[in-house]
């Protein structure tokens, strides 16, 4: 059918779009030779991920156990867990979900490291991990160089727990104003972490793997020799902050949602969904804005109720009448995607069918 046809509010996702997003990306990763370990936090749904892996993918991320849970019982079995694990039932479900997947852990924390080695040791087994360096986000991580290496000189002494090297995410460029600023962040964020590879190396302490994170930043970080893997998860639909952040072009956003308008008023109009649908996440910038309307530059969501989207007309132009129907780039793909049980693929105007996004809500 004619995804115009379908009722509302509706999660699309152009599979087109994705497509080609997948391949650029992997492209990327191949031109510079590392791997690609996309982030599936964006999508949360096995069969995505699965095209990931066949467009090239060496694994995948994923930031809480929940998903991991998800995407292992859909056949995924390479699973990085970028989050400090903490708690005796998360111990319980990583030995669980080691035993039936090659799944590797990040942390920043002795703590974190301690508990961890204890629980695999109780099974004879040994957890890959990364330790999270802090290359100017200021949320987790250990400072760059030498902090890093102490930590990793302590923590190697764990039985329970094998390192396999560093791991970042540049989460800071999402404050950049230009291109070249996150071009310098994202050869930054590369060189900080090769420099502290190589002081460990420089102990005898081996260190495989250097990640790096960010889809703004992914495509230069990848550029900085010594890099073995990124992991950017938003590509995969991009959104209205990666057209901001240079990340990618308006005609490259794959994700989109389709409203109904369900009032007009000579200033203003109202579409049937709001902050449960599009979320609450502001625009670029901290921007009050929350998406952008397909085809209707003068047309700005201003404000968010739970069920309303509020919408400004601020400019000349057509504006589209009750009962007519409009797609709009989200702020913030991944946050879109946790708020729906299912999206509908298309290609073109075609409605494909719908699939489940399985791991949605999996907080824990």
């Amino acid at each position: 059918m004619n995804k115009f046809e379908l009722d509302t509010p509706a999660l699309l996702i152009d599979f087109d779009k994705l497509e080609n997003n997948l391949a650029a990306m992997q492209k990327i990763a191949n031109d510079n030779g590392v791997k690609l370990r996309p982030h599936t936090k964006t999508h949360k749904t096995p069969y995505i991920a699965h095209k990931q892996m066949r467009a090239g993918a060496r694994g995948v991320t994923v930031a809480k156990l929940g998903e991991a849970e998800t995407l292992n019982a859909a056949g995924l079995d390479d699973l990085l867990i970028a989050f400090p694990l903490q708690g005796a039932a998360k111990m319980e479900r990583l030995l669980r979900l080691a035993e039936r997947a090659a799944v590797r852990v990040s942390l920043d924390s002795f703590p974190v490291a301690q508990a961890i080695s204890d629980a695999a040791a109780t099974r004879g087994i040994k957890i890959p991990f990364y330790v999270e360096v802090d290359t100017g986000l200021h949320r987790v991580g250990l400072a760059p160089r030498q902090a890093t290496r102490d930590f990793v000189r302590a923590a190697t002494k764990l039985r329970g727990i094998e390192f396999i090297g560093l791991l970042t995410h540049a989460g800071q460029a999402y404050a950049a104003k230009t291109l070249d600023e996150i071009a310098a962040l994202g050869k930054n964020e590369g060189a900080l972490m090769v420099e502290t590879a190589e002081m460990l190396r420089a102990d005898g302490i081996a260190t495989p793997e250097v990640s790096v994170g960010s889809t703004p930043t992914a495509r230069f970080a990848a550029q900085v020799q010594g890099v073995t893997e990124i992991r950017p998860g938003t590509y995969v639909f991009y959104d209205t902050m990666q057209v901001h952040k240079f990340a990618c072009a308006w005609d490259d956003c794959a994700q989109t949602v389709l409203f109904t308008v369900v009032a007009k008023h000579p200033d203003r109009l109202i579409f049937d969904g709001g902050s449960k649908t599009l979320s609450s996440d502001r625009g670029p910038d901290g921007a009050a804005t929350f998406g952008t309307v397909v085809g209707f530059p003068h047309l700005e969501i201003y404000a968010l109720s739970e069920e309303h989207a509020h919408v400004k007309i601020i400019g000349d132009g057509a504006v589209p009448n009750i009962g007519d129907k409009v797609q709009v780039i989200p702020n913030h793909a991944c946050a879109v995607m946790n708020l729906h049980d299912q999206f509908i693929a298309t290609r073109g105007d075609e409605a494909l069918g719908s699939f489940e996004i399985a791991a949605r809500g999996k907080i824990r």
